[in-house]
């Protein structure tokens, strides 16, 4: 894919980091488009790759142990915060 077809790019050109664009897909936000896109980055960008993978079990996780309400996201960001403090990538 070449930048101009970067779905995630903003209105004023700025194109948002790794970790912006995977928080919109964790979060739900992003568009059909921007998930194919991000789909075919984790091709090529290994810590992408594993921190969606790392953050969707986290996610999944949390949800089957809260009796599937949904995690506050303070504790999924403290529980992000220590993983990553643990494991720099």
């Amino acid at each position: 894919m070449t930048p101009s077809s970067n779905p995630f790019i903003l209105a004023d050109g700025r194109k948002p980091n790794c970790m912006e664009m995977l928080q919109l897909i964790l979060d739900g936000e992003a568009s059909a488009k921007q998930q194919d896109y991000f789909k075919s980055h984790m091709d090529t960008c290994m810590p992408c790759f594993k921190s969606f993978h790392l953050d969707m079990s986290i996610k999944e996780l949390v949800k089957t142990r809260c009796c599937g309400d949904q995690a506050p996201q303070s504790l999924v960001d403290q529980i992000k915060m220590q993983i990553s403090q643990n494991n720099p990538s």
